[in-house]
């Protein structure tokens, strides 16, 4: 049987220059996120906090603060236990999200005058026909960058990037899908051509034709 106390220990960098708390949170949220712990699995904080000599404070805090975006939960007699993401989290997330995605794009319009997207998104058609997975997701997170950086807006990238984190393993089974991966590069290329021509009602159709495609596929995954 796996240890996975082991996973959350591995990914917990202590010679960071930064707050503990923040380390620690960080790292079992992306524990949580990207590895595929079984949902019920025992989170002991005494372990965790005694193999890396660290205060149990932060942990505990930590943990309280997962439990409120539903990472883990605490139950009576047993202690803390690996939450799932269910399948009506995802779909608020991507309702949440196409509406966050259209603001941005619409804010890029007032400011647009070029973009080096299309290059962006030749780099990723290339990295596509090399069945290049990860540079596809690099390519595509660094055009999400620059919509955001158009927009001239400070606080909303991260709280599309907070929700994106919820998905991110769902999101790169996403990507592996061949069909579903050269479909998005064709609607990224309509987002920006839309946004280009300042056409609000087309970039809201691709905005939400293109998450919802996402979902999807998403959605089987979770199913299985």
């Amino acid at each position: 049987m796996k240890n996975w106390m082991d996973e959350f220990i591995a990914n917990t960098d202590l010679s960071q220059n930064r707050p503990i708390k923040e380390v620690v949170y960080e790292s079992l949220k992306k524990t949580l996120i990207e590895s595929k712990i079984p949902i019920g699995e025992r989170f002991i904080e005494k372990e965790y906090s005694d193999r890396l000599n660290i205060s149990r404070t932060p942990v505990r805090e930590s943990l309280k603060q997962l439990e409120l975006e539903g990472l883990v939960k605490y139950i009576p007699r047993t202690g803390v236990v690996v939450n799932r993401i269910t399948r009506e989290d995802v779909i608020e997330i991507y309702k949440i999200r196409s509406s966050l995605e259209f603001l941005v794009a619409t804010e890029a319009m007032k400011y647009i005058q070029e973009s080096d997207a299309y290059k962006l998104l030749d780099e990723t058609e290339i990295a596509h026909k090399e069945n290049n997975i990860d540079e596809v997701i690099h390519l595509f997170s660094v055009y999400n960058t620059e919509l955001y950086e158009l927009s001239q807006m400070k606080i909303l990238p991260n709280i599309i990037s907070n929700l994106n984190n919820y998905l991110h393993k769902f999101r790169k089974i996403s990507i592996e899908d061949k069909v579903r991966r050269e479909k998005a590069i064709v609607e990224h290329r309509n987002i920006i051509k839309a946004i280009l021509n300042k056409d609000r009602d087309l970039a809201e159709v691709i905005i939400k034709k293109h998450l919802y495609d996402s979902l999807d596929v998403v959605l089987l995954q979770i199913s299985e």
